[in-house]
């Protein structure tokens, strides 16, 4: 699964309401985010590997 972080249109490995691959951490400012099936743009460790 993936999520969408809004602001900056980047998407992550993870899920909403946990934490993505990179450790941003989805439950603070959860309107921010949103779940996805688009390919991953995050290119931090966690997300890509």
């Amino acid at each position: 699964m993936a999520v969408k972080h809004s602001p900056t249109n980047e998407i992550h490995k993870g899920s909403k309401g946990g934490t993505t691959g990179c450790g941003f951490d989805t439950t603070e400012h959860p309107e921010h985010w949103k779940s996805t099936n688009e390919r991953l743009t995050c290119n931090k460790n966690g997300c890509k590997n």
